[in-house]
């Protein structure tokens, strides 16, 4: 009967994989109640119990859905992609915060924290992941460690900038105390120095310490040369006159940068030295034109004595009253020169008796010199300047050479004399006196019992003023004797201080000495390839204490033991500085292996080859340590040249991330439109939809392997939901077909009770017939035999319906049988029977299939017969196992 196959639903083959179970979505409903909570922690619980849910349906939040669900979310899925790409729509470092310290995933909480800025909230996660994740725990313990540090450095650059400025402010600049600071800028971070000008600072630092030593150097230079000039200028030999002209020259040159220099180098011992020499060349310039007018008058007179020829008279007096240059040298040279010109000796006499000569006539006195040396020696003893009257008498008499002075100048120099004679007296009286007192000083020595150190420096003076007296004239021995005695006593105390310090000195002489030797064996035992350099660094810490704990040594003893000892501590120091050198070698080797990663074509084997580096960098330290600052430069270049390599990764990672997530779009572009074609009303179109999806998911997945394996549960959801649809649309066509034979049925049994009604029945005739026509007609023969039963049933008799209501019970069983439906226990022998009876067909000679269920439902209500409440709920049964199991068999 092909009627029956279009009544019959034609079910759709299953999907061949295994059925799983469809997740419930249940995020509708939460959201609801979070928007309907009232008080902040059933909104808290609300948005927990919202945030789950979306992680189990692997649902994203909705951009208004507060951070609460989203934290929640993300604390709970379970795909490290997703929990990526959410992670990325978060912001807040409080909810970063929950999510680094309650995530399920450890690359998501360490993901999390490294996003999180504020210190407080990265002290709070880095307490709470102490005990649990030690990568989330280190990761923000170094970031607030590093922010300290900052801060610090901050600080102490604001502190070292203040100290530069105060330094600046200083002059001359202090070399020690900018080169502590300078130390310190070493030890700050970039960033801090140059927020504070620290660089600038020290730039200015050095530019004054270049200047104030450039100043200084200058001046030495100025020194020396002056010395120098004042040497040239001290020589016995006669200047030209060019050499003069130079020698002021300099002279004015030097003393042209004397008024020009600070006042803090005015104090400076080169600046003293300048100032003494400029005086003394000064003086001796002067000295030196005193000199030349002599000369000049010499040589003025030698040359009027040599045009006067030999014949001349020349005037001895003249010569030896005319003043002469001090320089010997020239001095001689011009005596010679005068000798020259006296005229030879005569020859010797003959035996005879010589003639008579007429007596020599004394030579004319230079009255000038005279007076002018007679004023000399009368100032000089006038104020007292003994040595310097006897030096201007010894030049009268020169001048006098034996001659006798009348008037006036006679009874002058007669008085002069008489004075300087009473100025001698006095001056040895005088001495006589400091030399008594010098001796009482002595003796009081003796008495008063001064302290050593007193008598140390006070006896060298005494004597040292003795000695200065002996230039005005010997003491007497006696004199001498007591003086001498008394500080001999007196040094006694001194002398055996001296002895102690002897002793003293040669008991530190050999605890130095042995300090030295026990230096030296211990240089000599050191295994450099296994050296411990803090131990090393303690036992010379100890050695220096011990060296300047003990006493000193006499200077030679001590500046050879010094020498011994810092040979042996240059020894250690080239060993170290060979072993920093090395060590200097190894980091740089490091840095460079870990900067030419950077250029690695392969990034995994270039990861791996960092991580490698960073451990030898760790682990496989030499036996030296690098300073401070020149660790923390190394470091930094090899934490840079590492830190690179991971970039690379990381950029790696987040365009890949990108990637996965246009790849999830790209899906979700082809899960959206289907999820919403399951929405239709026709079975068709869901298939068309379904069918299409398919195709479209196996082409997307082959490409985007790694996103369709996140969504693949969504997408077996999907297509177990379009079956489930095309299913209930078929069961809703099926029960709708089904519900129409039920009425038209029903319209037939109308006509067939009122037919046996005693009242009339044609307005039911009438009425069901229109109501017939109303209906939508049945498929296939159906409709036709139903519409028979409808005509034949205004001559139906109570015989006709009985026996119909037989035939209904015999069809009711085959259907129950076929259904494999239970049958009432009186039924259970008609139902037996009826069983072998079918069994000796399908066996017999005439062997047919059975009718289907479908077809002996619709005989079934086209019989005409009397109505039967049992026989009307067994065969709804039948309506319902035949619904329910249309979607379960094989097309046809």
């Amino acid at each position: 009967m092909n009627w029956m196959k279009k009544l019959m639903p034609k079910p759709a083959a299953m999907p061949a994989t295994p059925a799983t179970k469809i997740p419930v979505d249940d995020s509708e409903r939460l959201r609801r109640a979070l928007d309907a909570a009232a008080g902040d922690e059933e909104r808290r619980q609300a948005a927990h119990a919202l945030g789950h849910e979306l992680a189990r349906l692997l649902q994203p939040p909705r951009g208004e859905d507060p951070p609460e669900v989203w934290v929640a979310a993300l604390c709970q899925i379970a795909d490290k992609l997703l929990a990526l790409a959410w992670l990325d729509r978060l912001a807040g470092d409080a909810w970063l915060g929950e999510v680094a310290i309650h995530g399920r995933l450890s690359d998501i909480r360490l993901a999390a924290s490294q996003r999180v800025e504020e210190s407080t909230v990265l002290e709070h996660v880095a307490q709470a992941s102490r005990d649990k994740d030690k990568r989330v725990y280190r990761g923000c313990a170094e970031r607030l460690r590093q922010r300290h540090q900052a801060e610090d450095d901050a600080r102490r650059a604001v502190k070292l900038a203040a100290d530069l400025r105060a330094l600046l402010d200083v002059a001359p600049l202090h070399l020690s105390h900018l080169l502590d600071l300078e130390k310190d800028y070493r030890t700050l971070g970039e960033e801090a120095s140059s927020l504070a000008g620290c660089k600038d600072l020290l730039d200015q630092a050095h530019l004054r310490l270049q200047a104030d030593s450039a100043l200084q150097r200058d001046l030495s230079a100025q020194a020396i040369s002056a010395g120098l000039l004042l040497q040239e200028c001290a020589s016995e030999a006669w200047p030209e006159a060019a050499q003069l002209a130079d020698w002021r020259a300099r002279l004015a040159t030097l003393a042209q940068a004397q008024p020009g220099l600070p006042p803090w180098l005015c104090g400076q011992a080169a600046a003293k030295n300048l100032a003494e020499s400029l005086r003394d060349i000064a003086s001796r310039l002067a000295l030196q034109d005193g000199e030349a007018e002599c000369v000049a008058a010499a040589e003025l007179f030698l040359a009027d004595a040599a045009a006067q020829g030999p014949a001349g008279m020349l005037d001895a007096a003249a010569w030896a009253a005319l003043e002469k240059p001090g320089n010997p040298l020239i001095r001689q040279s011009l005596e010679s020169r005068w000798l020259a010109l006296l005229p030879p000796a005569q020859p010797a006499a003959p035996p005879t008796a010589p003639p008579a000569k007429p007596a020599a006539r004394p030579a004319k006195l230079d009255q000038d010199a005279l007076r002018r040396l007679l004023g000399k020696l009368e100032g000089d003893i006038e104020q007292g300047r003994l040595a310097d009257a006897e030096a201007a008498e010894q030049a009268l008499d020169a001048v006098l050479a034996g001659a006798s002075l009348h008037g006036e100048l006679a009874s002058r120099l007669q008085q002069a004399r008489g004075q300087l004679g009473t100025l001698r007296g006095w001056a040895r009286w005088g001495t006589q006196q400091v030399r008594e007192e010098l001796i009482a000083a002595a003796e009081q020595l003796l008495t008063a019992a001064p302290s050593v150190d007193e008598l140390a420096q006070g006896i060298p003076l005494l004597r040292e003023k003795w000695k200065q007296l002996n230039a005005h004239g010997a003491s007497a021995k006696d004199q001498w004797q007591r003086f001498d005695s008394a500080l001999s006593k007196a040094y006694q105390p001194v002398a055996a201080r001296h002895a102690e310090e002897a002793v003293r000195q040669a008991a530190a002489r050999e605890v130095k000495a042995a300090l030295c030797g026990e230096w030296e064996s211990y240089f000599s035992a050191i295994d450099w390839e296994h050296i411990d350099h803090k131990a090393l660094e303690v036992q010379r810490q100890d050695i220096l204490r011990r060296w300047r704990g003990a006493d000193q040594a006499s200077f030679r003893d001590e500046r050879m033991l010094r020498k011994r000892l810092d040979k042996v501590l240059a020894g250690i120091a080239q060993k170290l500085d060979a072993l920093h050198g090395a060590e200097l070698e190894r980091r740089m080797q490091l840095i460079g292996e870990a900067e030419a990663l950077g250029e690695l074509p392969d990034l995994g084997r270039a990861i791996t080859q960092a991580k490698a580096l960073q451990e030898r960098w760790t682990r496989q330290m030499m036996p030296v340590r690098l300073k401070r600052g020149e660790e923390e430069k190394l470091w930094r270049r090899f934490r840079a040249a590492c830190a690179a390599v991971f970039a690379r990764r990381d950029a790696q990672r987040t365009q890949q991330v990108a990637q996965r997530k246009e790849q999830t779009q790209a899906l979700r572009d082809i899960l959206d439109p289907f999820a919403a074609s399951l929405a239709n009303s026709e079975t068709g179109e869901i298939k068309k939809a379904l069918s299409q999806f398919r195709s479209d998911w196996k082409a997307a997945a082959t490409n985007f392997r790694e996103a369709a394996a996140a969504l693949e549960v969504r997408a077996q959801a999907l297509q177990q939901q379009a079956q489930q649809r095309i299913e209930m649309l078929r069961q809703e066509k099926h029960s709708t077909q089904f519900d129409l034979l039920v009425k038209k049925a029903a319209l037939a049994a109308d006509v067939e009770s009122a037919v046996l009604a005693p009242m009339p029945a044609e307005a039911v005739i009438a009425a069901a017939k229109q109501a017939w026509e109303a209906l939508p007609r049945l498929p296939g023969k159906a409709e036709g035999l139903l519409a028979e039963r409808l005509a034949r049933a205004p001559g139906v008799t109570a015989l006709t319906l009985t026996g119909g209501r037989e035939a209904r019970a015999t069809l009711l069983l085959d259907m129950e049988l076929a259904l494999g439906l239970p049958s009432p226990d009186a039924c259970a022998d008609a139902r037996r029977r009826r069983q072998l009876e079918h069994l000796q067909s399908r066996f017999g000679a005439d062997s047919r299939p059975p009718p289907e269920v479908a077809v002996l439902l619709v005989d079934w209500y086209a019989i005409a017969a009397a109505p039967d409440a049992a026989l009307d709920q067994r065969i709804a049964a039948v309506r319902g196992k035949l619904i329910e199991q249309s979607g379960l068999q094989a097309p046809r």
